[in-house]
């Protein structure tokens, strides 16, 4: 429709620069502007009123805003004017694009003695452009928007972003927040549930339509369900970007899978490199295609448990996620280093106090999980113990020594706050 009306809308901006004479009745009528945004408010002067009063020997006459080619019963607004009375006319709310028009009628309605020039509403292009700091927040979490190229003309209007569910009707919005003009930077609370979300900046923040929407970016918000003493760091993890799509709403308590323990695996990384990790082209296992177990086979980060098996929801113990997280460091900063050849680094550190449990731990895994105390990553699970595996039917049906998702993103945050772009001291056998 508005490229139907590009030529009527060229023409008509040239009559409205200056007054519309209609000189059967000797009304003018002047406008602030030769264009007006849905719902931005409407100033016009009318010159010629009084006279054509005290032609008509009337009370008064009405001023009606209507769309051009509408009956007067469907006048949007209306405006009685007295002898003597301001010439100057204000008129708002419009709520749709289109072509409108001011009428002069009689007291009835019924007799037209005067219309202005056409002039148009709704048809200002919005300008601007929004951005969001990350693309995934913790229920009511402070999201950053980026503002640009808002213009004067959307200021008067009241441009200004919301906050929507995905698809969600243009009047269903909840937090939003004026911009104005140029460049800023606007802060909004992440909704208390959830769910995807879009963020849409609208040229109007009175009328929101088509018309005034400009663009919109999405984001997903979660809740941070887990143990209070993880709070902090699991706040970290997702400004981090360290927690994969797949654990977001989750609850963080629960004992972590080897499939999304592979994905927490890619996203540290992914961190720690600033490089995106690929998926292996061809895939070895017969129990997965997930794309983030393909990416951490591919890294080297982690094999399968078979030849053809990765299996994916089999839970991961407390010295296997340290084993792994200490092969994301090798990934990250020792260029020749592969899973094939881990046994020939080693890596020099100075060897904290054994734990208690240390017959416990595997000897495969010790390296790892004395590199991770020395460096204050890993903690123990009280008395000095680390709690490595389950050695026992009892302890494996208690799911003891199960890391959780909280414990997984935990490490994966002290990784990035100790030792990331630190160069990792190594001897190659």
């Amino acid at each position: 429709m508005k490229k139907a009306l590009s030529l009527l809308l060229a023409l008509v901006m040239c009559l409205a620069l200056v007054p519309m004479t209609v000189s059967a009745s000797g009304i003018t009528f002047s406008f602030n502007k030769t264009e007006y945004d849905i719902g931005e408010e409407i100033v016009v002067t009318v010159t010629g009123i009084n006279e054509l009063i005290a032609q008509l020997k009337a009370p008064y006459v009405r001023l009606i805003l209507c769309k051009v080619g509408t009956p007067n019963s469907d006048r949007i607004e209306l405006r009685e004017r007295y002898p003597g009375d301001s010439e100057t006319v204000r008129f708002a709310w419009t709520t749709e694009s289109g072509m409108y028009e001011i009428r002069l009628t009689d007291s009835a309605q019924n007799v037209v003695y005067a219309t202005s020039a056409p002039f148009p509403v709704g048809f200002i292009a919005g300008a601007g452009n929004i951005s969001l700091d990350k693309t995934a927040y913790v229920a009511m979490e402070t999201i950053t928007i980026t503002v640009s190229g808002i213009t004067e003309q959307m200021v008067a209007a009241r441009a200004a972003v919301y906050i929507y569910e995905k698809g969600a009707k243009h009047e269903d919005h909840s937090f939003w927040a004026a911009v104005p003009a140029g460049s800023s930077t606007q802060q909004l609370n992440a909704p208390n549930k959830n769910g995807e979300f879009e963020m849409r900046l609208y040229s109007n923040a009175m009328i929101k339509n088509d018309d005034t929407f400009v663009m919109s970016v999405p984001f997903t918000v979660f809740y941070q369900t887990g143990s209070d003493w993880a709070r902090g760091e699991l706040e970290k993890a997702n400004a981090y970007g360290l927690i994969p799509d797949m654990l977001k709403g989750q609850d963080f308590s629960k004992p972590i899978t080897r499939r999304e323990f592979a994905a927490v695996s890619v996203k540290l990384y992914e961190n720690l490199t600033g490089t995106k990790a690929t998926p292996a082209a061809t895939n070895p296992f017969t129990d997965t295609n997930d794309v983030e177990v393909l990416k951490a086979y591919n890294v080297g980060i982690t094999a399968g448990t078979a030849a053809d098996k990765f299996s994916p929801d089999v839970l991961l113990n407390r010295e296997q996620a340290a084993t792994m997280l200490t092969r994301v460091l090798k990934a990250a900063y020792i260029k020749s280093w592969t899973l094939a050849t881990d046994n020939s680094f080693t890596l020099n550190f100075t060897m904290p106090a054994k734990f208690a449990d240390d017959d416990k731990i595997s000897d495969w895994a010790k390296p790892s999980v004395y590199f991770m105390a020395a460096n204050g990553i890993i903690m123990g699970t009280g008395n000095n113990m680390f709690s490595p595996r389950a050695t026992t039917p009892a302890e494996e049906a208690a799911l003891y020594a199960s890391a959780t998702r909280e414990q997984a993103l935990a490490i994966a945050v002290r990784i990035v706050d100790k030792l990331k772009d630190k160069p990792l001291d190594f001897k190659q056998n």
